[in-house]
């Protein structure tokens, strides 16, 4: 702890964060309005953040999941993350997936066992799926 009882941690988050809500304040965002997923620190497994979007004066929640996949079908994925716990994370053929060296990846290129990220936004489908190993 430091001297004004706030942990370097905490003031790292609320930097992230900050730094996070003028990007999307600012339109800075991906294919279709969709932000880009944001930089996290350290060995995180599920964060929710509450953002502006742009051009949309309503707040929203940005949900993201970091796991190994344990279940997939074409409507959702069922992740281990790295505290044990499982999250289910619902799919669209709208979902964006990055995967290495594939320009125009799907969730059908998904498999069981590897690792991902995955952000929604308001407990919707994922709006992106990022394939990490």
């Amino acid at each position: 702890m430091t001297v004004d009882g706030e942990s370097p941690t905490m003031r790292r988050l609320a930097v992230i964060l900050a730094a996070l809500s003028l990007l999307a304040t600012a339109g800075i965002a991906g294919a279709g309005g969709v932000p880009p997923f944001p930089h996290l620190p350290g060995a995180w497994s599920h964060a929710e953040i509450n953002i502006k979007i742009k051009h949309d004066p309503q707040p929203h929640t940005l949900i993201l999941d970091r796991g190994r996949i344990k279940e997939l079908s074409g409507t959702q994925l069922t992740l281990r993350e790295a505290d044990g716990t499982t999250a289910i994370v619902p799919l669209s053929t709208a979902t964006i997936v990055t995967l290495k060296r594939v320009k125009r990846a799907t969730i059908f290129m998904l498999r069981r066992g590897m690792s991902v990220e995955t952000m929604s936004i308001d407990g919707g489908a994922a709006v992106r799926v990022r394939v990490t190993s």
